[in-house]
Order: C-alpha cells, then structure tokens, then sequence
C-alpha cells in the first residue's frame, strides 16, 4: 500500500506526539519489543524505515541546499570573506553558491581531474572575474602523482589506491583508467599568489583530506587559515583515517570543530560516539573568532 504525502505526515505527528511523551526508558522498553520479531517482513521494514530516519537525523545529505552547506554559505554572507579555497571542486557544485552568496569573494578552485577541471570552467565562466580555476590538485608535496578516475562519474576521481574502487557499485561505475597529474602544496600556492590569509578552506578530495592539510603546515601555524570545511564519511573507514584525529590535528591548531548541519554547526568537544562514518561535512574554525562561531552554531545534538 503508498502511502500519500498528506497520510505520512500525518502519521509522523502522531509518532512525534507518542514519542515525544515517553520516559527514556519507556522508548527503548518499546523499541526493544518493535524489534523482538525481528526477522519478519513488518519488522524488517521498521528496521529499514527507523534507519533511514537514523540518518535522516544525522543529516547524510551530499546535496548542498539538504546537507547545510548553501546554509551555510548565505550565513557567512555578513561576515565578508574575501579568499576561498575550493580543493576538490569537482564540476562546481560548491563554488557556484559560494559565488552567489559571497558576492565579495574570490575563488580559487582546485580540479585535478581534466576532463572535470574542463566542466568547472565552463559552469563558473559566469563568475570568471571572481573565480580561479586550477587544473590541479593539493597535496603534502610538489610533483607528479598518479590520479585514479572513472569516465562513468566525476566524482569518481582520487589519488588514493583503492578509493574509487570502494565508491563503484554507488556510482554505477564500470572503468577506471589511471592518468599523471601534477599536484602542488597549499603554501606553496599562497606564497605564488600572495595569498597571507585564507577565510574558507573547503576541502572534499576523496580520501586525500591528510595530505591536503600537510601541504598547509605553515598557514595553519601561522593561523592564516580562518575556517576549514572537510568530509569525513564511510570512506574513511576504508582508508583507516579517523574523525578523532581530523579533531585532534585542529585543536592542536588552535580551532573548535562542529558537525554541519542545514540548522547550523554544533560546535563541541570530540566524543567517541562522534566517530559513526556517517558524515559528512564537518566545520573547523579558529577559536579565536568567536563572531563567526556565535554567527554559525546551532545546538548541538
């Protein structure tokens, strides 16, 4: 049986209004006998529903108007952010609302990939005088590296062995071909470029995010990087890079770290039950400014 939309918001006040009026210990006392029959068709499709709605909660959105991202942009807007670095910019899906909501700011956009790096230009064209296309990548070192991509998807593309191999049956992808790209480090291209200070640095490289923050060392030691947006997601269980140690590296450098959410940022201190692989986007921002961190939290979950 479908049920219409009318009928399923109905049926989600009344879960609301239940749930709402129970103990703690009442929920997972119901919970508990929701799922005692757990392997018949009726339970297993609670299970599947009550998941969904896990994730749901947990914000697993990668479209930016859902996941908080455009958000989060409009609500940068009173702050003036002149210099924004969009490492992994894919064919533009950030940069574009940076662009609109940021009316004041310039971007520099990292595309390793070429044939993707071709479709940015091409999408941010509009914004040419206000946008910096860079047909390589970032990383902890200056050279060649050998990029993995796949012509089936454009972001299917890393410099990290295994990673789009990993993302294949999510991204309908049937090749992938290797090619030498050139990648340099980020204070190498601040100190090319004049660039003394970052106010945005976004970063989605597909399991790279490591070397990407180490081709950084000396902006984040200076503190000349204001704010950091990074993924962190079920890749990075694959890769044995863990969101405690993303958290740690940026309190060591001085910044307070909040998941994203279409609400805001829920600044906190790390806690283990954070490390769920659920993603995925997490905000870092110096400690210092505290206008940007009163003007972009919301409450933490």
């Amino acid at each position: 049986m479908k049920l219409n939309r009318l009928a399923a918001s109905a049926t989600l006040k009344i879960l609301k209004a239940l749930a709402g009026g129970l103990a703690p210990g009442d929920r997972s006392y119901i919970a508990r006998q929701i799922m005692a029959d757990r392997f018949s068709p009726d339970t297993r499709a609670l299970g599947d529903l009550f998941s969904k709605a896990l994730l749901g909660w947990k914000n697993k959105q990668y479209h930016v108007e859902a996941n908080g991202e455009a958000a989060l942009l409009r609500r940068l807007a009173p702050f003036k952010p002149a210099i924004v670095f969009d490492v992994g910019a894919n064919v533009g899906d950030w940069s574009l609302p940076a662009l609109e909501a940021l009316p004041q700011v310039q971007i520099h956009a990292f595309e390793i990939a070429p044939l993707t790096a071709q479709e940015l230009q091409k999408n941010l064209a509009p914004y040419a005088q206000r946008a910096v296309i860079n047909k390589i990548g970032l990383g902890g070192s200056e050279g060649e590296i050998t990029l993995y991509f796949s012509p089936d998807s454009s972001t299917a593309a890393s410099t990290v062995p295994g990673v789009v191999e990993f993302s294949a049956v999510d991204h309908q992808i049937k090749t992938i071909n290797e090619v030498t790209a050139r990648i340099t480090t980020g204070d190498a291209y601040m100190r090319e470029h004049g660039i003394d200070k970052i106010d945005f640095l976004k970063i989605d490289v597909e399991g790279a995010e490591w070397d990407v923050l180490k081709g950084f060392s000396d902006a984040f030691a200076g503190q000349k990087i204001q704010m950091v947006q990074f993924e962190y997601g079920p890749l990075n269980l694959k890769i044995r890079q863990w969101l405690g140690d993303y958290w740690k590296f940026f309190t060591d450098n001085g910044f307070i770290v909040g998941k994203l959410y279409p609400e805001g940022v829920a600044f906190k201190a790390f806690d283990l039950a954070d490390e769920d692989f659920v993603g995925p986007n997490f905000i870092a921002c110096l400690a210092a400014r505290r206008d940007l961190i009163d003007g972009l939290k919301c409450e933490i979950l």
